[in-house]
């Protein structure tokens, strides 16, 4: 069995110049087997592109998007013909939304956020430790 993918991540970063704001995107060939009962699972790079823009420099359609990545499930028509715009307009396939199958995306300061809640959790944690270890040090 094949799938096929386009995976497109963007970051917003401060470099020494300024903030900058980076692309990734690629096209991904999965083929997937069966043996044994065991599904074994091998990826194929089939494209990729990455750009980095000073912020002043960017695109405004990837300024205005989120931090985060979109992957996108596609039958293989649409994978081929965004193979085939790859090669003429690779910049297209950073901002493109393709027809997909299923779509997963995630934001990175939904990222972020569950970073902070647990350590929010974390230092809570501690705060109750020492003040449990101080009143048992004071009985």
């Amino acid at each position: 069995m094949m799938n096929f993918y386009l995976t497109q991540s963007k970051k917003s970063y401060q470099s020494a110049d300024g903030d900058a704001i980076s692309m990734h995107s690629y096209l991904v060939v999965e083929s997937v087997t069966r043996s044994l009962g065991q599904e074994f699972k091998n990826h194929k790079l089939a494209w990729e592109a990455e750009d980095r823009w000073l912020l002043a420099d960017a695109p405004e359609k990837i300024i205005h998007m989120p931090d985060g990545y979109q992957r996108f499930e596609l039958s293989e028509p649409v994978f081929a013909s965004l193979r085939l715009l790859a090669e003429t307009q690779p910049k297209e396939l950073h901002t493109l939304t393709p027809f997909s199958r299923k779509r997963t995306s995630e934001t990175f300061i939904e990222q972020q956020q569950a970073e902070a809640r647990r350590e929010f959790h974390l230092n809570d944690v501690a705060k109750s430790l020492k003040q449990m270890f101080k009143d048992i040090m004071t009985v």
